[in-house]
């Protein structure tokens, strides 16, 4: 583990298909018109993200984006950046898939794969200019990066507050928390468990104990980040590990909702990589855009995510929630990326038993 020495707004160091047939002069006709038609529909930037980077960030701007490139996005949905990376490399030979959304420690994972994943075309990517030193690398640029602390419903918790990850397994909140699996904000649950008692990066056994011994009281290991939202949103729990974006979503429902970063908090960024799908052209070209200033504003405003455009200033109510210097930490992402697979094992035997 290594403590956070970035101040609370953080100076990163250095990221289908219809069939007609017509005959004769139909035919010619058919073809003359349909061209400008299919044209149009090969146009396309196929994007792989999460449900919610879709439904808040992503599709409000996709009409604009036509408008002004002719290029349609089309989602796809994944649970994870582990399970999308699967899925990738299951269907490598045709992935579907153009740029894909991912965590920084699963990204350096993919980079190795030089066949499924392709290298930023920096000279089609002027935009990577004016992002913040560290955010981006040869196969990797960052879209956002978000403290993971605790997200909670004033109405329903006890007293009204959360001051610390104690709290959350105190008694009174059994069957009241979901914390993410493993391959969700990848290892984070274990890391803030391991240092919580006594372990580290390098020895995260106390931590995956602890979660054993907390299996009955958590209401939920979840795979999904989006699941959790809208139990808490239905107030069917208290309080989960997630992010400032969980904030913004609730309250625009109009739910009491908080969230506070206590000791530890880990400090994530995800972005995006090109896949090697036949379509980097228009993959480079949704990639420059989506990390113009405007879509960043839009992005931090809507989203409540930390912009890596340095045009552009975090939404106030990221600051509001950001950790102090103290309280953040960041990790090995190479550890991370390395040990995760064995972690995952341990973890699952552990709240199995």
């Amino acid at each position: 583990m290594t403590r956070s020495k970035r101040p609370a707004l953080i100076n990163r160091p250095a990221f289908l298909s219809r069939r007609a047939a017509l005959a004769g002069g139909g035919a010619l006709a058919f073809s003359t018109l349909a061209a400008p038609a299919l044209r149009a529909q090969e146009r396309r930037v196929t994007v792989m993200t999460f449900g919610s980077t879709w439904e808040r960030v992503m599709k409000p701007l996709a009409p604009a984006f036509r408008q002004e490139t002719g290029i349609e996005i089309v989602p796809v949905i994944q649970n994870s950046s582990v399970e999308g990376l699967a899925r990738l490399q299951a269907s490598r030979a045709k992935p579907g898939v153009d740029v894909w959304f991912t965590g920084e420690a699963v990204a350096m994972r993919a980079a190795t794969d030089r066949n499924l994943f392709l290298p930023l075309p920096a000279d089609k990517l002027p935009i990577l200019g004016k992002l913040m030193p560290g955010s981006h690398n040869p196969m990797f640029a960052a879209y956002w990066y978000f403290p993971t602390g605790i997200v909670y419903r004033p109405d329903l918790v006890p007293g009204g507050r959360v001051t610390s990850w104690n709290d959350l397994f105190q008694p009174a909140f059994r069957n009241q928390v979901a914390l993410p699996a493993p391959t969700v904000y990848p290892g984070r649950t274990i890391l803030v468990a391991a240092l919580l008692n006594g372990g580290s990066i390098d020895n995260v056994k106390p931590g995956i104990d602890f979660l054993g011994r907390m299996r009955d009281h958590v209401a939920m290991f979840h795979s999904s980040d989006t699941t959790a939202r809208r139990a808490l949103a239905r107030g069917e729990i208290w309080a989960m590990m997630g992010s400032p974006s969980a904030v913004k979503e609730l309250a625009d429902q109009g739910i009491q909702v908080a969230m506070v970063s206590p000791k530890p908090t880990p400090l994530i960024f995800e972005g995006m990589m090109m896949v090697n799908n036949g379509n980097a052209e228009l993959a480079a070209t949704f990639i420059n855009r989506s990390l113009a200033a405007d879509w960043q504003k839009h992005m931090t405003d809507i989203y409540n995510l930390g912009p890596v455009n340095t045009e552009v200033q975090p939404a106030a109510a990221l600051a509001k929630v950001m950790p102090s210097t103290e309280d953040a930490v960041t990790f090995d992402e190479a550890k991370i990326n390395e040990r995760l697979g064995a972690w995952t094992e341990q973890f699952n035997a552990a709240i199995g038993k």
